[in-house]
């Protein structure tokens, strides 16, 4: 279908949103991005972006800009809390980069904003979206309402697009917290701890650490409960003495950006003119490192099943039949996996890291990588851009 006569609402601008409002806007579409938050440039810690995620920002230019931000991960592993290596994948490392989360927002919204065919509002908080198109929103402390040929939902876990259409939408009780930050006091470790805490991760971004741990112990959920700084700090120096200098970098409680796990599963991703990507649709646990990422993807396939297709309905369907598959194995396997890495008994983690996951280390195939990437590299990078 021809796209250069639409024009289209993207509720949201993190990175799923912000894609999608550049990929169409290049295919000639006219966007307006609604954006709740005032200034969403300096959001969120860190995140890791895997080769589906780079392909599709490779694809709209970014290569040169995140070369320049990202540090690679290298050949990743999870160790115990002794330090003692209980899973590396096989074969060559995946290709993986941390970047901080806000200077990916800021690449992106620097795009956006560069792009005449996109109407960026912040501080716009939408209230209500119907199927028929129509988006009210509040900004500026009045409300207004558009009108859209399509709405694209990138508004994430409390999604208002979704509230708006019959999207069948379950939403799991919330789970473990996790806890992130950026710091600058000792070198990343570059490793995944599982540990009688629970897991502890540390990798380089650029002036700094990507810190992230999950609150897997009774005493480390009663620090934040708490929010005592040294409890929390002290409970993960017990079990994982080498998160100590870590963790010494975080001056206050309040520095910590700690949610729990949300979990989202929609059927069907569409509903009239409404269409749901990333979170809003499929909310996963973290333990792949595949939540943004997916978003990413979501926006290149949305893009190309509207291109291939002659009308909307049929664009929006195919979207849903090519993505919702794959990005429900990935959650299935991110759920199971963080699970794993939940265990607290002695005896199960002795199990686990003596025994599993040496086990699952042998027996995994570097096969198993590319079908938790959804989309081949190639294919995504072959999308038509503008």
């Amino acid at each position: 279908m021809d796209l250069a006569s639409m024009k289209i609402v993207v509720v949201g601008a993190a990175s799923g949103g912000a894609a999608a409002a550049l990929l169409l806007a290049r295919a000639g579409a006219r966007v307006t991005v609604l954006e709740r938050v005032e200034s969403p440039r300096a959001v969120g810690a860190g995140i890791g972006l895997a080769d589906n995620g780079l392909a599709v920002l490779e694809s709209l230019g970014f290569g040169a800009a995140l070369a320049a931000v990202a540090r690679p991960v290298g050949a990743p592993r999870i160790v115990d809390g002794a330090g003692r290596t209980i899973f590396a994948p096989p074969g060559p490392p995946p290709r993986v980069s941390m970047v901080r989360r806000a200077d990916l927002q800021s690449l992106l919204l620097d795009a956006v904003g560069a792009e005449t065919r996109i109407e960026l509002l912040c501080g716009a908080e939408v209230v209500r979206a119907a199927p028929d198109g129509r988006v009210g929103f509040r900004a500026a402390g009045r409300e207004q309402e558009l009108a859209a040929d399509l709405v694209i939902g990138a508004d994430g876990v409390g999604s208002r697009v979704r509230d708006g259409g019959r999207f069948g939408a379950r939403l799991a009780a919330p789970g473990i917290p996790y806890l992130r930050a950026v710091v600058s006091s000792a070198p990343a470790l570059g490793e995944e701890a599982w540990t009688a805490a629970g897991l502890f991760g540390s990798f380089a971004v650029a002036d700094g650490v990507y810190i992230y741990a999950s609150a897997g112990s009774r005493r480390t959920r009663q620090a934040i409960a708490a929010r005592d700084l040294g409890a929390l700090a002290a409970a993960w120096a017990a079990a994982y003495p080498p998160s100590a200098p870590l963790l010494a970098g975080v001056e206050r409680f309040e520095d910590l950006l700690i949610h729990p796990v949300q979990r989202v599963d929609c059927a069907p991703w569409h509903d009239g003119r409404l269409v749901l990507v990333g979170d809003a649709a499929h909310a996963m646990a973290p333990n792949l490192g595949q939540g943004a990422n997916s978003a990413l993807v979501d926006a290149a396939v949305l893009l190309d099943e509207l291109r291939r297709r002659e009308t909307l309905t049929a664009g929006l369907a195919a979207y849903e039949a090519r993505r919702r598959p794959a990005v429900r194995r990935v959650a299935t396997a991110a759920a199971r996996l963080g699970a794993l890495a939940e265990w607290t008994h002695p005896l199960a983690r002795r199990v686990r890291d003596r025994a599993l996951m040496p086990l699952a280390s042998r027996l995994a195939r570097p096969g198993d990588l590319a079908r938790l990437l959804q989309e081949p590299r190639e294919t995504l990078l072959a999308i038509p851009v503008g």
